[in-house]
């Protein structure tokens, strides 16, 4: 008979390796023992009307999977035991009137357990064959596999799929190797941390945290740093033994130039990947690993335990008598307004239907979340003042609270908005009302609790979180896992695990949304909500064992992503969920932060978005009474965050009534999560009011308004191609800032974000230049793959005035107003409606309005080019004449001021010419730019990738 090969693994097609020599794992894999139903084989069909047999032919017995719709599967199971690496699936099969499909027909699929459940499952297709066909799987086995579950299939079509010889095997070392190399070295997956430090990378700590790809082969892994890629053994430091693929050495390296690789242990040795080079500079700050037999000995026995352990309890009630005594009460007074109120019952399950599943997900949150904050409340307030009956109200909660199945409904894989919430209140409240309690009423709550714990390791452990992170909600486990571990250290053996992990996890790839720049993918919204999260872990570590993880630069830098994107004036709080929340909401967790890192502008922040210290659980655990606010105009008054690409462009940053600020976002994280489709979007505030703004509400996570309005392109000041934005909820809707200068005179940003919008668009380069103080120019360059309309997107809380003729466009929002002057293309079709597609489903919301500049004929190239002229409403005499200048090679916009200044900004739109010329400039210049003063004289140039900046002459008109 004809005979073909099939190899793979991990879904890529391999070489064949030479012929297996270990055992057959699998017993009757001749199928000849037994009669209908195969001795040691088990038929299966889930109740789907599938048929498993058996059949013979020329003597040879093999059996027949057979379905005859696409709703019916067919199975024979055996269960067999396994241990090692890598196991090898081998076999004959050949099928009958089965239709070429992805995901359907033959498979094979082994599910991986250990003593007591499922540990994860993977499933192998291969295509139809009338032939017999030989075919061969890799499948790496999970750390902790004891048993592994083989399953012949037919899946999910119609036909028969017939199955002969099937082996199960451990792989020989050359398959192993194989793999593993390829494993090491292969490129991370857009849901995967990528290799720290990257290869060539200057680090900011030494040593830095070392991040890899997991293997899933490897039980152990190794860990080599050396000062040279031979990796003599003489001078290179060996870490063997880890578990997982993060790891950060207990001692600093020095300064200098150094290298490191990873591998897997195995019987054999171990087997290393490609190495990689990094530099730790002279300025590198020191932040290793802590040594943990320190940190359980620094955490006191006595309780407290969390925020206010020892002296610093003391130092606490002093405050609540003294400067913080008029908040306290306040809190008390709150408390006591509680006491025996009824408390909500347990949550049933989630609806089945999904459309229910948003509403009723709300209505679970809005009724647990008030009465276990007020659990924690009263736990605080007992804490701080010894009220008694404060303590109880507490006591109370938790008996009640923590009564709740942690296998039910609550159970973190059911719905884990309540495990979450409780347990992020009831440890602290636990913690501070431990007195309270009978040995037999903490019997009650403490398994309960450990049980919550267990779950949150498992799924933090499941991901796994180190290398795959990106999850929004899983975010906040690792900091409720530890402040559950440093309330538990000296009575739950496992405690001491589960803060390692959760310090190793903050040292390494926390977090899944930002960088080392302190950028944030979802939004100030949701930054400060997960701030407020972490920072609890990090304040309650820092507090219990002097383990202070604001040491890692991202904690360092990221408060100024609120400072810089979400200043306290603004109107709104792009980009994100959350995005038409205040700034306000930001206040404490910059209070926090300010106090963390002794920063005085960010305590002006937290102060002007109205923060009074006195009864938050942050602000009286890091209070600093000697920190005074500083406004922070002596700050660079614009940043970037490359890594969450998000650039932000103030004029006088701190001063509400001179600030002007230009936002705009190209994001390499695509559109994911409580992120939008809004790469190139800007957003523009000025003196506390929005005038170009991103738009659309939340009512719930995935309600139809917000799934095709809120997130989508079209809510915000960005692109269509043909009336369609950017691909939403994918990973490879990516953007990227390319450039950004920052100046005295100018500013320039650039963002690109062609890959955002599919196969559609080879380019959309944003250009953004400043002419400082408050004058944006923008230059948009599309390229199609075919004949397109470009529709270019103006947002805004009022109607906006339209001159299409001149191409005028003007908003006002009091004391704000902007003129924009839409210069190119020359013919535009413009239309504004102040209507959401589709409306919200909840909440009492105004709508805004959304006006959309089309080019009027198909084309695969377009220029849009728009100056913005945001000014106070009463200062509009001030404000410059507009013109386009046309020249060789480039184009441009001239601004001539009442007061006889005069500025050119130019494009370069020949990418191949030596020099281009705009406007009475040549240059060889990207982007350049020239101002004078009212006398003629040159006062100030911008000169972008080039050299050049001369004068030529005008030609006559």
């Amino acid at each position: 008979m004809n005979r073909s090969i099939i190899s793979l693994t991990s879904g890529m097609c391999l070489a064949l390796a030479a012929p297996a020599l270990a055992e057959n794992l699998l017993r009757n894999a001749s199928f000849a023992e037994g009669d209908a139903v195969p001795t040691a084989w088990q038929a299966v069909n889930w109740n789907t009307g599938g048929r498993s047999e058996t059949a013979e032919e020329n003597g040879n017995r093999y059996v027949v999977l057979a379905g005859t719709s696409d709703q019916q599967r067919a199975c024979w199971r055996q269960q067999v035991p396994f241990g090692g690496n890598l196991a090898v699936f081998e076999g004959r099969m050949r099928t009958r009137g089965v239709a070429a499909t992805d995901n359907r027909g033959a498979s094979v699929r082994l599910l991986f357990r250990d003593d007591e459940r499922e540990l994860s499952l993977q499933q192998a297709f291969f295509p139809p064959s009338g032939e017999w066909t030989e075919v061969r799987h890799r499948f790496p086995i999970p750390a902790g596999t004891r048993v592994i579950v083989v399953e012949l299939l037919h899946w999910f079509t119609p036909g028969e799929t017939h199955w002969d010889e099937p082996v199960l095997r451990q792989a020989s070392d050359a398959e192993l190797a194989e793999v593993v190399r390829a494993s090491l070295d292969r490129e991370p997956r857009s849901t995967e941390k990528p290799f720290h430090p990257a290869d060539g990378q200057t680090v900011q700590v030494t040593p830095p945290p070392f991040i890899w790809l997991p293997v899933p082969t490897a039980s152990s892994y190794q860990l080599q740093i050396a000062p040279s890629d031979q990796f003599n053994p003489a001078e290179t430091r060996t870490f063997s033994g880890l578990r997982r693929s993060v790891y950060v050495p207990g001692e600093p390296l020095p300064p200098g130039k150094w290298f490191w690789r990873c591998g897997i242990e195995t019987g054999a040795g171990p087997l290393f990947g490609t190495p990689r080079s990094f530099t730790v500079p002279e300025t590198a700050r020191a932040f290793p690993f802590p040594d943990f037999d320190q940190v359980v000995a620094a955490v006191p026995r006595a309780r407290p335990r969390l925020f206010f352990p020892g002296a610093r309890l003391e130092d606490v009630r002093a405050l609540a008598r003294g400067e913080f005594k008029q908040a306290v009460d306040g809190l008390v007074a709150r408390c006591l307004q509680a006491v025996d109120e009824e408390l909500v019952p347990e949550p049933g399950y989630q609806p089945q239907d999904r459309a229910e599943r948003g509403p009723w997900a709300v209505n679970v949150m809005q009724t647990t979340r008030p009465p276990m904050n007020v659990m924690e409340n009263c736990a605080l307030a007992y804490l701080l003042t010894g009220d008694e009956r404060l303590g109880r109200e507490a006591k109370r909660r938790l008996l009640h609270f923590f009564s709740w199945d942690p296998e039910g409904p609550t159970s973190f894989f059911a719905y884990d908005e309540p495990p979450m919430w409780v347990m992020m209140r009831g440890s602290r409240a636990y913690d501070w009302t431990h007195d309270l309690f009978t040995p037999e009423e903490r019997a009650l709550v403490e398994p309960n609790m450990n049980a919550r714990a267990r779950q949150f390791l498992r799924r933090l452990e499941g991901m796994p979180f180190e290398s795959n992170p990106y999850e929004s909600h899983a975010g906040r486990l690792p900091g409720f896992l530890g402040e559950a571990a440093i309330s538990f250290i000296h009575e739950w053996p496992e405690a001491r695990e589960w803060l390692e992990y959760a310090t190793l996890i903050y040292y390494t790839s926390y977090p899944a949304w930002g960088g080392d720049d302190g950028g944030w993918q979802e939004g100030p919204g949701y930054w400060s909500a997960y701030m407020g999260f972490a920072l609890h872990f990090v304040v309650a570590l820092r507090n219990a064992t002097g383990v202070d993880l604001t040491g890692k630069p991202f904690f360092r830098n990221t408060p100024f992503y609120g400072l810089y994107t979400a200043t306290p004036y603004h109107e709104h709080s792009p980009y994100g969920d959350g995005q038409n929340g205040r700034p306000t909401g930001l206040r404490g967790v910059m209070a926090a932060f300010a106090n963390l890192l002794h920063d005085p502008h960010l305590l002006w922040h937290a102060q002007a978005a109205g923060h009074r210290p006195g009864a938050d659980l942050l602000g009286l655990a890091t209070h600093v009474p000697e920190l005074a606010p500083v406004p922070p105009l002596e700050l660079p008054q614009a940043r970037v965050f490359p890594d969450v690409g998000l650039a932000a462009l103030h004029t006088a940053l701190g001063d509400r009534n001179r600030d002007i600020t230009f936002l705009l976002r190209s994001s390499p994280f695509g559109s994911v999560s409580h992120g939008h489709a809004d790469q190139n979007a800007f957003v523009i505030e000025a003196f506390g009011r929005g005038l170009a703004i991103a738009t659309g509400h939340y009512p719930w996570y995935g309600s139809p308004h917000h799934h095709e309005w809120t997130r989508a392109t079209r809510a915000k000041n960005s692109i269509l191609v043909n009336g369609e934005g950017q691909v939403s909820r994918s990973w490879t809707a990516r953007g990227a800032i390319t450039a950004f200068h920052h100046g005295e005179d100018y500013d320039f940003i650039e963002g690109e974000a062609a890959e955002a919008y599919g196969d559609r668009l080879e380019r959309f380069r944003r250009q953004v230049v400043h002419l400082r103080p408050g004058i944006f120019v923008m230059l948009d360059s599309l390229r199609a793959k075919e004949p397109s309309t470009f529709q270019w997107l103006l947002h805004a809380y009022d109607e906006i005035r339209v001159d299409a003729a001149r191409g005028h466009l003007r908003i006002e929002r009091e004391p704000a107003a902007m003129d924009v002057h839409l210069l190119l293309p020359a013919a535009v079709d413009i239309t504004q409606t102040d209507r959401y597609e589709p409306e919200p489903e909840r909440g009492n919301f105004t709508n805004t309005w959304h006006l959309a500049a089309s080019t009027t004929q198909a084309a695969t190239d377009a220029l849009f080019l728009a100056v913005f002229l945001p000014h106070r409403m009463d200062d509009g005499q001030t404000l410059p004449k507009v013109e386009r200048i046309d020249g060789d090679g480039a184009v441009g916009v001239r601004l001539l001021f009442p007061d006889g200044r005069e500025e050119v900004v130019a494009f370069r739109t020949d990418e191949d010419a030596p020099r281009v010329a705009v406007g009475g400039l040549r240059s060889d210049a990207r982007v350049f730019a020239r101002g004078r003063g009212p006398g003629g004289t040159a006062t100030r140039r911008l000169l972008l990738d080039g050299a050049l900046l001369e004068e030529t002459p005008v030609p006559a008109e």
